[in-house]
């Protein structure tokens, strides 16, 4: 009875297995199938293209990972076990699981290229932003060069008026003097008559004397008189001089500080600003930077062509970002690293110079905005005029 179930249960088994030979390779669900993995596939490139092999290399290998299941799943589909193995499980149900592997495959392939070029997009913003702050900066250094030019301007203007006072004063000077020459020849003329005078009026000799030592005294107080006026013109004149040559040496020094890069430049009567922004020439830990380098050593030669012998002041600033004594002790720090490289790099007498940190006081900007905090955060280097 046992044999014979075998017989049986051999024979079945046989027939279903010539049945499976007998039919064709591919069913009618593996197209679909198909399409699934390979849209799977495609997707997974197309996201490795775009960096998600660095930008989301979780999500790009878990999309590896099920196009694995569902390739694996397909090969298994279509080997001669499997379709022994059908018998009991539907080709519709394998199916379904292949295009589900596949469809996360591709979930998963999505997720890493939206994650790739939400990082890129992400990236160019913050690129795009900085290169605004830095045109704002930008345009704000070029607003203080054209003031600190329509100041040099002003000077100029001022040195040529009392250019044209000197050549007027110049011109009075040589009046006077002609002036002087007339009178002196009148003088002479009348001391003439006066002499004639008294040779034919021998019977008033007294008379005459006393009219000339009144015309005597006369003519030494319109002489004392006219030297005095001579010395104080003369005197007027020196002091537009020295007022010329000043000028001249203002407009000197500015024409020169203007060559020193990446500085602003402001004066008054008194003192000449050189402002530097920290970010030009300090690292983030504060010390020279090469750039830094490089415009202190212009700043070095203008100290030592108009202020040696001067007193010179390193000034210190902050933004007004963080607590009050860290950044006064910034501020000190920055004054004191501009004064120590002048004093070591550029020869700059150390008597010469003063180091003082100010922190965020006299802002010259708003603190309210990344540019306004920039151009806060400086150095400025005070140097006395006309000394």
């Amino acid at each position: 009875m046992k044999k014979a179930k075998d017989i049986i249960h051999n024979f079945a088994v046989g027939s279903m297995f010539a049945l499976f030979l007998l039919l064709p390779f591919s069913v009618s669900g593996a197209e679909p199938v198909l399409v699934a993995i390979e849209e799977a596939k495609a997707v997974i490139e197309q996201a490795r293209m775009v960096g998600a092999e660095k930008s989301a290399p979780d999500d790009l290998a878990q999309a590896k990972s099920w196009l694995a299941q569902a390739e694996k799943k397909y090969e298994d589909s279509q080997s001669i076990l499997s379709r022994t193995v059908k018998l009991v499980k539907s080709d519709e149900a394998v199916n379904r699981e292949i295009i589900y592997l596949a469809s996360m495959a591709k979930i998963k392939a999505q997720i890493a290229e939206a994650k790739s070029k939400r990082i890129a997009v992400l990236a160019d913003l913050k690129d795009v932003r900085k290169d605004l702050a830095d045109f704002r900066s930008s345009l704000e250094i070029m607003k203080k060069k054209h003031d600190a030019a329509e100041a040099a301007k002003t000077i100029q203007a001022k040195a040529e008026a009392e250019r044209k006072s000197l050549e007027k004063s110049k011109q009075h000077a040589a009046e006077l003097e002609a002036q002087k020459k007339k009178e002196l020849e009148e003088a002479q003329k009348k001391r003439a008559e006066l002499d004639a005078l008294k040779q034919k009026e021998l019977a008033q000799s007294k008379l005459e004397e006393e009219r000339k030592a009144l015309q005597k005294q006369k003519e030494a107080l319109e002489a004392k008189a006219r030297e005095e006026k001579i010395a104080a013109d003369r005197k007027k004149m020196e002091v537009l001089q020295q007022k010329m040559a000043a000028l001249e040496k203002e407009k000197e020094m500015q024409a020169d500080a203007a060559k020193i890069p990446q500085a602003t430049i402001s004066s008054t009567e008194k003192e000449l600003v050189i402002t530097l922004l920290a970010i030009n020439v300090l690292t983030n830990k504060n010390e020279i930077s090469s750039d830094g380098r490089n415009i202190l050593d212009k700043v070095g030669e203008f100290l030592r062509k108009h202020a040696m012998g001067a007193k010179i002041a390193v000034r210190g600033y902050t933004d007004s970002v963080g607590k009050a004594s860290l950044n006064q002790a910034l501020s000190e720090k920055r004054a004191k690293e501009v004064k120590e490289y002048l004093i070591l790099h550029q020869n700059i007498p150390a008597a010469s110079l003063t180091d003082q940190g100010f922190g965020p006081a006299d802002p010259v900007a708003s603190n309210a905005t990344a540019a306004g905090r920039a151009l806060n955060r400086r150095v400025e280097i005070v140097v006395p005029m006309n000394q």
